[in-house]
């Protein structure tokens, strides 16, 4: 009877595995299309032999373990891979928004109305005094104004989108830093038991693949199958069961530890879709912002400083300086907050004043910035000139040599932090010979006002009267010669004139050449910047789409493997039930000898 009973056993174990076989391979089946599935395999061994009648005897067949096809290494760079991917892939997306802002395909992009704006002053050099002619050199002015506004702000939205966008992906990589802990906690439970939880390793896996889309993270498996994710800097982001949260704050990522502990991840990140828009709000956008701002800057000064050296078709009769100080009371070319107070050296400027009646009077108006010059009264240098310093001398004359009268029918005020000069009733006034710069450092007998691009406007004296174009030069006797047109023409030929523009930390960087090949190159820059981004996109989404192939050759269901594992697994089940009607017709023959 033990022989009968031993082959009952191994009957049955048999029905046992191989429905359980057929059972993986139908879990199997049923994923063929489930994304980060790993074909599971029941691994079948034989079980341990018994004696019988003196004889080692088999026992019939066990399940040793249900395996999960999956191989680490793929894995691992499949996730580099991706991660790589998808900084580009977001870097691409925005890359083609800026060259949509910079497009110049029409009439109205900044490169054009450049060209209008030196052309207006052209046209207002070979007639000056033309009403028409200054007309469209301050509206083409405006214009070339308003689109270096309009890029600017362009640029601004495109940076609080990137700000919305960062937002939105560290909430996502929070919610599956959560959903990875809790996974964690599954497999350690399922798995402390000494089973192997390959469904739940796969739902981990994929929302690490997830995660990893966003971010640049490492990780390491312990021995209770717990999984933990680092950020780049080395910080836990998963630990076991814990995970612990990013936050958005100043512009910074930022990974909260234990308690209120938080450490700043942001330079750490620099792969995955966070990766992608942090370099591209803080290097790209920004660096472009820089530049542009870097042509801004340098077209106001250029401009300004050659159109403050020469008079309109009518003086004067009050002006107000366009850049303001923080400070009055300190030195103009070093601590008064001056956008371009680096410009101011020392010099002097022609202060001429008309009462209508007599000719105009000149007066000479110093400006020390050095600390150099010395005064010949008391034998030290003058100290450095201030906006109230420069207010009094010409209010009263009192400072600094040549010690000059107050001038009749003139008053300079600085309530506002800028200097306003006002003449009295029957009184005007112009400016010429300013080789201190300090004249444009104010904003006084200026084209422009500001100095980035967010900022430049024209100078609201020319804007509203046309007539305070500075398109001549006052004489020596501080009169106008009818149709002077010679500050025009030197202010038409600025355009080929080489400057130097920007800095290192712009994406151009630093050039010395024109206002207009400096926003050439900017231009062809971004369209330099936009191929390889894209090229890397490229490159990185078919790495992507081979170490998929791989991963899915070693990992993915086979329907026809599966197949044939079916009706294998079927035809030993069948085998197995044979074996017990087998066996139950030697019971009976048995039974029925006695």
């Amino acid at each position: 009877m033990s022989g009968l009973g031993s082959i009952f056993n191994i009957a049955s174990s048999a029905l046992s595995v191989h429905k359980y076989d057929i059972q993986v391979t139908s879990n199997n089946i049923a994923n063929i299309d489930t994304p980060g599935y790993s074909r599971q395999t029941a691994v079948l061994q034989a079980s341990s032999p018994g004696k019988s009648n003196n004889l080692i005897m088999g026992s019939g067949v066990e399940i040793d373990a249900v395996t999960s096809a999956s191989d680490r290494f793929i894995e691992n760079r499949l996730q580099d891979q991706k991660t790589s991917f998808s900084f580009y892939q977001e870097q691409n997306t925005y890359v083609e928004n800026i060259e949509q802002i910079f497009s110049s395909s029409s009439d109205s992009d900044a490169s054009s109305l450049l060209s209008k704006f030196w052309n207006s002053w052209q046209d207002v050099s070979n007639n000056p005094a033309g009403p028409s002619e200054r007309i469209v050199l301050s509206d083409n002015s405006a214009l070339l104004s308003e689109s270096f506004n309009r890029l600017d702000s362009d640029m601004d939205n495109l940076v609080e989108d990137l700000n919305g966008s960062l937002a939105t992906g560290v909430e996502a990589v929070n919610v599956l830093s959560r959903d990875i802990a809790g996974l964690n906690q599954e497999i350690m439970e399922a798995e402390g038991g000494g089973g192997t939880a390959n469904t739940l390793r796969d739902s981990r896996n994929a929302k690490v693949g997830e995660l990893s889309e966003y971010m640049n993270v490492t990780s390491f498996e312990t021995e209770e199958g717990a999984l933990t994710l680092m950020a780049g800097n080395g910080v836990d982001l998963v630990r076991g069961n814990s995970s612990f949260d990013l936050e958005m704050k100043n512009d910074q990522v930022l990974l909260s530890g234990s308690g209120s502990q938080q450490w700043d991840i942001t330079e750490s990140i620099d792969s995955g879709k966070i990766g992608g828009w942090l370099d591209m709000r803080d290097n790209v956008v920004t660096g472009y912002q820089k530049d542009l701002d870097a042509v801004a800057e340098a077209l106001i000064w250029q401009v300004n400083s050659q159109h403050s050296q020469g008079t309109g078709l009518e003086n004067f009769g009050s002006v107000s300086g366009t850049y303001a100080v923080t400070d009055t009371g300190v030195s103009l070319s070093t601590d008064a907050g001056l956008s371009y107070q680096d410009e101011i050296v020392d010099g002097d400027f022609q202060l001429w004043v008309d009462d209508g009646i007599s000719a105009p009077t000149p007066y000479t108006i110093p400006i020390h910035v050095d600390a150099t010059d010395i005064d010949p009264s008391t034998g030290t240098p003058f100290a450095d000139t201030t906006l109230e310093s420069l207010a009094d001398y010409i209010n009263s004359g009192v400072v600094g040599p040549p010690s000059i009268p107050g001038i009749t029918g003139i008053v300079a005020d600085v309530s506002d932090e800028n200097l306003k000069i006002t003449a009295g009733t029957g009184y005007s006034f112009a400016f010429s010979d300013d080789t201190s710069n300090v004249l444009a450092a104010l904003g006084i007998n200026t084209f422009f006002a500001g100095d980035t691009a967010g900022d430049m406007k024209l100078n609201e004296t020319v804007g509203s009267d046309g007539s305070f174009i500075a398109a001549g030069f006052l004489d020596g006797s501080g009169t106008r010669a009818q149709g002077d047109n010679n500050n025009a023409i030197a202010i038409a030929d600025l355009q080929f004139t080489s400057m130097d523009i920007g800095d290192s930390e712009g994406m151009v960087g630093s050039l010395e050449t024109t206002a207009e090949n400096y926003y050439s190159t900017l231009l062809g820059s971004i369209g330099t910047t936009a191929a390889g981004i894209s090229m890397n996109k490229e490159t990185g989404e078919e790495m992507v789409r081979q170490l998929t192939d791989m991963r899915d050759s070693f990992s993915a269901v086979s329907l026809d493997e599966e197949m044939v594992n079916l009706m294998t697994s079927q035809s030993a089940y069948a085998a197995a039930a044979k074996l017990i009607t087998t066996a139950d017709e030697m019971l009976n023959t048995l039974l029925n000898m006695k």
